[in-house]
């Protein structure tokens, strides 16, 4: 029997690496002192736009999410171009063997929309957030390719990507960071898998909690913190909120409040759940929908949805 997804889980890392990435001044200082000096050095990281348009495709969502930004590069003659500057979340936190495949694929759904667009096409630069724990080992596209003849060189794709991997970065690294949200984000997404690291580490990741809370911008973040923690780590909420405690009175009632909602979210949706469950079982059985919807008090709007999944899955 299919059963409703609870996306909030799925999606969590997605969308905490999404609420991060989206803040220019966070991307803007990844961009000076994470990234290597030879781009880092000829970004103008005061031109970042965040870009609205969607590049991932059905067949990527199983890869990667993305944030996009529109910026200015200045080339060796001193020109400055616009380009694209794609951070790409690897999501399912272990290394693709063949990230280049997947690439190729992003960087034509680029192209594709400035053509659809009318737009002259921008040079990408992919950049490949990864924080799992197997080690990514990094190779270029060349040695997908079984022969390295000089000749055959021209018909084969050249490019690359970066990729920040945070186990290679010292914690002290990202501690140096000044914004807040950037330098607890990469320290929280690093040890997010190593429960008691995580423990150990807490009061030095959120040393600097007060200055955050301390503004309204920062206190949102938190939220986005506590939501984190609370689907992705495997201490009970009781530890988390003792933990919070130790290192700030305003965290622990943040925490508390933000995993009670989470927590409320997570019943009503258990009941939908069930609905949804039973519903799916009417559907089955060929029962009409005006004693569907009576018996299990879903909307019409809901039922259309399980329709169509019912139809998917068969």
């Amino acid at each position: 029997m299919s059963e409703i997804v609870d996306k909030d889980l799925i999606n969590s890392h997605d969308k905490f690496f999404k609420s991060l990435f989206s803040r220019k001044e966070a991307v803007s200082e990844f961009v000076a002192k994470i990234l290597p000096s030879p781009v880092a050095d000829k970004l103008d990281t005061d031109t970042l736009v965040l870009d609205s348009n969607e590049y991932i495709d059905k067949k990527l969502k199983t890869h990667f999410s993305d944030v996009v930004y529109r910026c200015a590069y200045h080339t060796d003659k001193e020109e400055a171009v616009p380009i694209k500057i794609s951070l790409l979340f690897e999501h399912k936190s272990y290394p693709e063997s063949h990230p280049h495949l997947q690439l190729l694929r992003y960087l034509l759904n680029i192209w594709e929309t400035q053509k659809k667009q009318k737009e002259a096409f921008t040079p990408v630069i992919p950049i490949i957030f990864y924080h799992g724990m197997p080690v990514w080992h990094k190779k270029p596209l060349d040695d997908y390719f079984s022969t390295s003849d000089e000749y055959l060189q021209q018909f084969m794709p050249r490019f690359d990507y970066l990729l920040v991997d945070t186990k290679q970065y010292e914690d002290a690294i990202f501690k140096e960071l000044n914004t807040l949200e950037l330098q607890m984000g990469m320290l929280i997404m690093k040890n997010i898998f190593q429960t008691e690291t995580m423990l150990q580490k807490f009061a030095y990741i959120f040393s600097e909690i007060e200055a955050l809370l301390a503004t309204e911008k920062g206190r949102h973040y938190f939220e986005s913190i506590a939501t984190y923690l609370y689907y992705n780590t495997n201490l009970t909420t009781e530890t988390l909120v003792e933990k919070m405690n130790t290192v700030s009175a305003q965290a622990k009632d943040t925490f508390v409040s933000t995993a009670m909602r989470l927590e409320k979210r997570g019943e009503e949706r258990g009941i939908e759940k069930e609905k949804n469950i039973v519903a799916l079982s009417m559907l089955r059985e060929g029962i009409a929908d005006s004693l569907i919807k009576k018996c299990t008090q879903i909307t019409t709007e809901q039922l259309s949805r399980l329709k169509r999944q019912l139809t998917t899955d068969s």
